[in-house]
């Protein structure tokens, strides 16, 4: 997104934060709608993700358990500029990422023999699973819950619900070109991936900005289709997305790749009430499938 500015003269903006707070529902739909009609073309692709706080971070489920199960930290708070630098906590995370996925978790015989019949990935199919149905995933002995991706969407109302879900507060909508993240988009299987972060996380290199999982051929999950979902993959455990997004825009010419709208307190009644006029319900979100 390029040349981004405020519809409305009202709207404050954090400049350094990229963080735009409009004074009204009405305001903050003004704001997201102009995003849409601006930057949802054909030569970009726009996607959303909704948070009930506005101060949490772009982490995954696997992260923020980290945080608080290992480290006795918030699960939405940052690790400190010594931990995020470190290789030691780098490799500590991944291995433990990878000990989960690979050695305790494993695509089922009949999920993996999809791959051959359909051109199904057995591990994106998984993942996918764990974060449309975390209830069925029984972790056992495992403390870190979840898995490395996060759920986005390509609907503004789906990520507005879930930003209001449960809300006491100024929540927030991520705005995510994600165009402007480069060639991010998942192009080799899950498992192939998972042993390239064994191989360079272990070897000490950085594993990359966060990769887009959308792959053409998927098991139909009715909640994943109802909530337009797209996955972006946290590949370095210690960061969340948008602080390396934000590293990756200093490289870039004059572009943004996401942005934080938020969603001011008090407008929560407000805000499910414009929902519920089109049909973005619980019901509709969360059909068992």
């Amino acid at each position: 997104m390029k040349n981004i500015a405020p519809a409305l003269s009202n709207t404050v903006v954090n400049e350094s934060a990229k963080e735009w707070v409009p004074k009204s529902f009405e305001g903050f739909l003004q704001e997201l709608q102009n995003f849409e009609r601006l930057f949802n073309r054909e030569d970009n692709l726009l996607v959303f993700r909704g948070h009930r706080r506005r101060d949490w971070l772009l982490d995954s489920t696997f992260v923020r358990s980290s945080k608080s199960k290992l480290f006795g930290l918030e699960e939405h708070s940052k690790f400190s500029r010594h931990l995020s630098g470190s290789l030691d906590l780098h490799r500590s995370l991944l291995n433990l990422f990878l000990l989960k996925f690979g050695i305790l978790v494993r695509p089922s015989t009949e999920l993996s023999a999809l791959e051959t019949s359909r051109g199904i990935d057995p591990w994106f199919e998984l993942m996918k699973r764990i974060q449309q149905h975390p209830d069925e995933m029984q972790d056992g002995p495992f403390l870190i819950r979840g898995t490395n991706i996060l759920d986005w969407t390509k609907s503004s109302d789906i990520a507005l619900y879930f930003a209001n879900d449960n809300r006491n507060g100024d929540g927030a909508v991520y705005i995510c070109d994600a165009t402007a993240t480069g060639k991010t988009l998942q192009i080799i299987p899950v498992g192939r991936i998972l042993e390239k972060m064994d191989e360079d996380g272990n070897a000490g290199k950085a594993l990359g900005v966060p990769l887009m999982f959308h792959p053409a051929h998927q098991i139909l999950n009715q909640r994943a289709k109802n909530q337009q979902a797209i996955y972006f993959a946290q590949m370095d455990l210690r960061v969340d997305l948008e602080t390396i997004w934000r590293e990756q825009e200093k490289m870039l010419d004059n572009e943004t790749i996401v942005i934080k709208l938020v969603l001011p307190a008090g407008t929560e009644s407000e805000t499910k009430e414009h929902l519920s006029r089109k049909g973005i319900t619980a019901e509709f979100l969360y059909l068992n499938s």
